[in-house]
């Protein structure tokens, strides 16, 4: 409907053309007949040039969108199936840029559809991280219950997990924290899959600030399965890894779209 209104004027003018060529011929005046075809050629070009620039237009907005909004959606898109593959559980995965176009007129820029799905998303995704936070502070909660049940110490913050192992011919030291750890089940012995005698140490900060290392020992393993233990038993746990590899897809889906709509103006 939108093409016959755009196309209107040429359409009438067509049809006009088309009657005064039909009483041309029947009238047979030479001059009439070159007058309709000066018409014609003087429509023909103004069509022409009218549609040319109209298209130069679309695709010169087509690009401006394609640079200001979907450039930057695909670049956060890109970090948000990162931390998602990667199971970042602990870490706020933000979609910023989306909720800084929301703010703005160019919220109107995008196509209705895509909009509400964008939308969509950006909701589904505050409520995933909200969740992966509220598991985060609930493992902290259990890792100093824990601290204290298994060593006799009660901890006034998360204790400090250090790390020593050997590379080559060096030794080095380095932290790793605990919290991140254990929601990724990844074991302190297996954060340097390369490296050789490996040890670690817990450094706990008791409500006294006086400060205890607990080096590897059958009482840390105790710890850590217990952790794990009560973790997975987590309500808040269970609701984040299921809902981990929906939002992967989903969020896939979304890249695709966008990578379509950067690719759009240059088909106008």
């Amino acid at each position: 409907m939108t093409d016959i209104h755009k196309n209107l004027g040429w359409i009438l003018f067509s049809i006009v053309i088309t009657i005064a060529l039909i009483i041309s011929w029947f009238i047979s005046f030479g001059f009439v007949i070159n007058l309709l075809f000066l018409l014609i050629g003087f429509a023909a070009t103004y069509f022409i040039q009218t549609r040319t620039q109209d298209r130069a237009w679309k695709r010169e907005y087509a690009v401006k969108i394609a640079e200001e909004i979907y450039g930057n959606l695909f670049k956060q898109m890109k970090n948000i199936i990162e931390c998602l593959e990667k199971k970042y559980y602990i870490y706020w995965i933000s979609f910023e840029a989306w909720r800084d176009i929301q703010e703005s007129h160019r919220y109107y820029m995008v196509n209705e559809n895509f909009r509400e799905r964008l939308d969509n998303f950006y909701k589904r995704l505050e409520r995933y991280t909200h969740d992966t936070v509220e598991l985060g502070s609930e493992v902290r909660k259990i890792v100093i219950e824990e601290t204290e049940r298994v060593f006799g110490k009660k901890a006034r913050e998360i204790p400090n997990l250090g790390i020593s192992y050997t590379k080559g011919y060096s030794r080095i030291g380095t932290n790793r924290d605990l919290i991140e750890c254990i929601i990724s089940e990844t074991h302190p012995r297996k954060t340097e899959p390369e490296a050789s005698d490996i040890e670690f140490t817990l450094t706990i900060t008791s409500i006294d600030n006086q400060t205890t290392p607990i080096h590897e020992s059958k009482e840390f393993d105790e710890f850590w399965q217990s952790c794990l233990r009560r973790m997975k038993k987590s309500k808040i746990y269970r609701l984040v890894t299921e809902e981990n590899p929906k939002m992967l897809a989903r969020a896939k889906i979304v890249r695709e779209e966008i990578v379509k709509a950067i690719g759009e103006p240059w088909k106008i």
